[in-house]
Parts: C-alpha cells; sequence; structure tokens
C-alpha cells in the first residue's frame, strides 16, 4: 500500500491553502459557455464547461466549509472513509445530510457523490484514517469568483443543529 507521502509526491499535488488538504487540478474543457447575468456576472462571460481536480486529506487536515455555485460530482479513488457534511440551501426539501463518503460498496457506501451547487461541503477523514483519495468534477468549471469559504458563526446561526460539525469544519 502507498504511503500519503508517495501519493502527493507521485500525483504532483500541492497544499490547499484556502480550504485545507491537498489538491491539483488535472483537466479543464476548452469549450466555454455563457454564464447568465442574474449570477452576479459580468455581461458576456464564459467559464470552461467543467473541470476536474484531484483532492487528498490526511489526518491532520481538513475540507473547510465551502460552497461553489456550479454542481460538484466527488469521486473516491483509495484509502479510508471520508466524513461529509453538506449543508443544502434554504429552499431545499433537506436542511443537511452528514455522509460517509468511500469506495467500500459492502458498507452500504456510494464511490460517487453528487453536490448541488450552493450547497455547503466540509469534510473530514473519519476517525482512524490515515488518508483518502478523492475527485472532484464541476459543471460548470470552477472559476475563483464563485468559491466561497463558510464563516463559523453565519454557518451556525443558519444551521445550529449542526454547531460541532461546523466548528470542526470552520477556521476562526
Amino acid at each position: 500500500m502507498l504511503t500519503a507521502e508517495q501519493i502527493i509526491g507521485w500525483l504532483k499535488l500541492q497544499p490547499n491553502s484556502a480550504e485545507g488538504g491537498y489538491f491539483r487540478g488535472t483537466y479543464e474543457s476548452p469549450l466555454r459557455i455563457p454564464i447568465p447575468d442574474s449570477a452576479g456576472h459580468a455581461d458576456n462571460e464564459v467559464r470552461s464547461l467543467c473541470s476536474a481536480i484531484y483532492y487528498f486529506l490526511e489526518p491532520d487536515s481538513c475540507s473547510v466549509m465551502h460552497k461553489v455555485t456550479g454542481d460538484m460530482i466527488y469521486h473516491f479513488y483509495a484509502g479510508d472513509p471520508v466524513e461529509m457534511l453538506l449543508l443544502y440551501p434554504k429552499n431545499d426539501a433537506n436542511r443537511y445530510e452528514i455522509c460517509i463518503f468511500s469506495n467500500d460498496i459492502a458498507l452500504g457506501v456510494n464511490p460517487m457523490k453528487i453536490i448541488p451547487g450552493g450547497t455547503w461541503l466540509g469534510s473530514r477523514l473519519a476517525p482512524g484514517g490515515t488518508y483518502s483519495l478523492m475527485g472532484v468534477t464541476m459543471a460548470p468549471g470552477f472559476d475563483l469568483k464563485d468559491y466561497i469559504i463558510g464563516r463559523r458563526d453565519d454557518l451556525v446561526k443558519e444551521y445550529p443543529e449542526q454547531t460541532s460539525l461546523i466548528t470542526d469544519l470552520t477556521r476562526v
């Protein structure tokens, strides 16, 4: 079995200083699509049709609460299960979801998770885990303008039932 350091080196992953963990962009579609003005973007702004990254977590890191406007498809490749907290937008039927993300189908989990745009997301290794290698595909493609790191106080105010996990998955 490969070590975390070997995987980080082999895949040329870099620290994600904003969110935590490690990542590397792997794909950005050359196809461009217009972004509707209603999304708060400039007239005639275009974006990549889709993009993809590797994402890697170790025990001393987490993916802090964040959201993007586009849909995300998470893929689980290797390692130990990840605990994900999803805080859905106000108009969604579900307020939140805590899911275990893994490729161990025998445990009743799925190796792919669809996360609608506008959903707050944070994740960490399940207790006892050593690392997890995942991938994220976004549509439309990632744009830093649409990336927001969650503020602890704001998230706790809106989702008080998840105060403990929000606290663990945010920075002061």
